[in-house]
């Protein structure tokens, strides 16, 4: 009787002492929590020595870490996926799109352990919920793009410049948040958002009206000051690097019927020369004023001060002054000018 005592004993002692079983989600990568299944949570494990919280903490961050790898993947594939079907982003209407991730907020612990002194955590992101709540911030700014997208388009059927204009740099405005919103849920979801295929005829619409009416503008060079160098010639060469054409007619003398398309750049050099302490001095400053024919539009761009001088004559320091004012300076200016007018919209 004493020794059936003994042994019943020991086996309780040994029950007691035995190890509980660990889940194998918390340390196995091809394991999943029975409650969490991938298709519908994105999981990230933590474990630390330090304490539950550190391990909670890694344990979130591990999610962050999943979803901003795949914001790479999903950035090149919306950007596929929206040139797709032979539509092209030419380099004046192609972002560069920023995409992140900031609702950590939105993910949960759901489990924790402890094991010999080791902490461990899980922690999953709803990939639905998250979804519902990435779709509602980005609500207003989709309805704003797509309102201004199709005002766009009714007004350059109705060759109203200054309106195509407007709505065209709202839309084009608001477009890289867009698609950056697009990505991230993208990235929670794993797939595109249902609203994402008409966002994205609409965008690609919207950038074949802005380079169909940017292949038709015409700017017209009309330089005020007839002895100004190079400077004619500098400024048609910064408007065909933007990628448009340039001539030499103002407004005026177009034909009514060309009028909607072409744009006026007044090219206004102003030269003050005086005589000053170490010699002869002159200042140059180029003011540019860009005008839609049709009107409506219009723009202004600076050629910033340049100095020339010289110790005795005035027109060494003058040409000193317009040897100062660079190529680079007057496309800088000339496409500030535009950006009101033919580059409307980038």
């Amino acid at each position: 009787m004493m020794l059936r005592a003994v042994v019943s004993v020991c086996v309780l002692a040994a029950c007691a002492s035995a190890p509980l079983s660990f889940p194998a989600y918390y340390t196995a990568v091809d394991s999943e929590h029975p409650r969490y299944p991938r298709a519908r949570f994105i999981a990230g494990t933590g474990i630390s020595s330090v304490s539950a919280e550190d391990a909670g903490a890694r344990a979130k961050e591990n999610v962050l870490q999943q979803i901003s790898t795949r914001l790479e993947s999903e950035t090149s594939s919306f950007q596929l996926y929206t040139t797709k079907g032979s539509t092209t982003e030419t380099k004046s209407s192609r972002v560069s799109v920023w995409s992140s991730f900031d609702r950590a907020d939105l993910i949960r612990l759901v489990d924790r352990a402890n094991q010999g002194g080791t902490f461990y955590a899980y922690a999953v992101l709803d990939r639905a919920a998250a979804d519902r709540e990435l779709a509602a911030a980005m609500s207003a700014d989709l309805t704003t793009f797509r309102v201004a997208a199709e005002s766009a388009r009714k007004a350059r059927g109705q060759q109203d410049n200054g309106g195509f204009g407007t709505a065209a740099n709202e839309a084009i405005r608001i477009r890289p948040r867009i698609d950056s919103a697009f990505i991230v849920r993208r990235a929670v979801t794993g797939q595109p958002a249902p609203e994402e295929a008409d966002y994205v005829a609409a965008r690609n619409q919207l950038l074949a009206t802005i380079e169909e009416a940017r292949g038709r503008r015409v700017v017209g060079v009309v330089l005020k000051n007839a002895g100004a160098g190079q400077l004619a010639d500098l400024t048609a060469s910064a408007v065909r690097r933007l990628g448009l054409r340039p001539d030499a007619a103002g407004c005026a003398a177009r034909d009514k019927k060309d009028l909607t398309d072409a744009t006026q750049l007044e090219v206004a050099p102003e030269e003050r020369c005086s005589e000053g302490s170490l010699g002869e001095r002159c200042d140059v400053i180029v003011r540019l004023i860009a005008q839609a024919c049709a009107g409506g539009l219009s723009g202004a761009g600076t050629v910033a001060t340049v100095r020339g001088v010289h110790p005795s004559d005035r027109e060494k320091a003058r040409r000193s002054a317009w040897d100062k004012v660079t190529a680079q300076a007057v496309e800088a200016a000339v496409r500030d000018a535009l950006k009101g007018t033919v580059l409307a919209g980038e």
